[in-house]
């Protein structure tokens, strides 16, 4: 298998989590953060800040049961990408590569991953390892990678990046995304709705503990 599935209990496809958790989409330095808290599954408000103490002390404040970032964890060790990456790839879902720090700092296209990893650092919370606790944490995860998996057994929607995500939250979050004024906002809310899923032990994890764990809803539609 190329992904540790942990499942603690069956949920049906609208989440009951009874949790607050937050979705958080990451950009370059001049875009910033685009963030999405959800109560009981649904909708709850949004935010945005270059500042990823402002976007951190915000998250912090709803007292989250998990928090999903998307945005990488960890740099590869000694390749052009992680093993989660990779299995993803292999499970036919595109995916973007996390190179060494080292390559990283070479292409000011990775700034955006190192504003991720400082997001990471002001959150202060731990970061999922493949064990689950009692305690409050950050997890990785990936919007296209959620869509993919919440339309698992159906027939992806057609249209743009956008109309799609959209029907997604609509479709299979009974999500309400009136709110959600720009594509980094629906990201940001894909990635609450990963933590929704995460909560309710309702997911499953790719990668390793050496170059971390990318977190994805377990549809029902999956079979273990």
């Amino acid at each position: 298998m190329l992904y540790i599935l942990l499942q603690a209990k069956k949920i049906s496809n609208k989440m009951t989590s009874h949790k607050t958790t937050i979705g958080i989409d990451v950009g370059g330095v001049k875009k910033g953060f685009h963030a999405v808290a959800n109560r009981n599954g649904l909708y709850l408000e949004k935010f945005h800040s270059i500042h990823s103490d402002e976007i951190a002390a915000w998250a912090l404040s709803h007292n989250p049961s998990a928090i999903a970032i998307d945005a990488p964890s960890m740099f590869s060790l000694k390749s052009e990408s992680r093993k989660a990456e990779r299995d993803l790839v292999s499970n036919g879902m595109r995916c973007f590569y996390t190179p060494t720090r080292a390559l990283a700092a070479k292409s000011r296209f990775y700034d955006w991953v190192f504003n991720g990893e400082l997001l990471y650092q002001k959150l202060g919370l731990p970061i999922f390892m493949g064990e689950e606790n009692k305690e409050t944490c950050v997890v990785e995860t990936f919007p296209h990678a959620v869509q993919m998996s919440l339309w698992a057994g159906d027939s992806n929607p057609v249209g743009n990046k956008r109309s799609i995500r959209e029907s997604t939250l609509a479709l299979k979050a009974n999500y309400d995304t009136s709110q959600l004024s720009n594509i980094d906002f629906i990201d940001a809310a894909l990635c609450a709705v990963s933590a929704d899923y995460f909560a309710n032990h309702q997911y499953i994890a790719y990668g390793c503990k050496t170059e971390g764990y990318i977190i994805l809803p377990k549809s029902p539609s999956i079979t273990t």
